[in-house]
């Protein structure tokens, strides 16, 4: 893919959807890529993380966390976009199930990109918080809602 087609595709992802195209030409061509082999592992569970992946191509499965079901992404999603904004313990496996290609965005080059477009800044900061606050509210009801119905123990008969 070309780096037009790169950005075309990074403009089209949170939270690259908030940067102006200059910005994502940076991340496009100082951004390396991998090509993951069917069945390899792109991180495990337990890894640490400085580096978010954006798909090019293929279908890469995250699974773990206990939870016995799998999802799949392919072509345009990022994984592990917490990664971008400061190190983290990956929380999935991420292996691909074909052969695919991603754009490795290290943490260090999105904070150099940020710096250098603090108005994009300001906009990846609000739309976190936004979205932190959303999270917090779910939380929120949840918590109450098991306290409005908290579970009955039941006895033997």
């Amino acid at each position: 893919m070309t780096l037009d087609g790169d950005v075309a595709r990074l403009s089209q992802t949170r939270p690259f959807d908030l940067l102006p195209r200059e910005a994502l030409q940076l991340i496009a061509f100082s951004c390396g890529k991998t090509r993951v082999s069917a069945g390899e592992a792109l991180f495990l569970a337990g890894d640490a993380g400085e580096s978010g992946y954006f798909v090019q191509s293929g279908t890469i499965e995250l699974s773990g966390m206990g939870k016995p079901d799998t999802r799949r992404v392919g072509p345009g999603a990022l994984i592990g976009e917490s990664a971008l904004y400061a190190p983290v313990v990956r929380q999935v496996d991420a292996r691909a199930v074909e052969e695919a290609v991603v754009i490795r965005v290290p943490c260090e080059t999105f904070r150099k990109v940020l710096s250098e477009f603090p108005s994009a800044a300001a906009a990846v900061r609000s739309a976190l918080a936004l979205r932190t606050r959303s999270l917090v509210e779910r939380l929120d009801a949840t918590r109450a809602a098991s306290l409005d119905h908290p579970r009955t123990a039941r006895t033997a008969p």
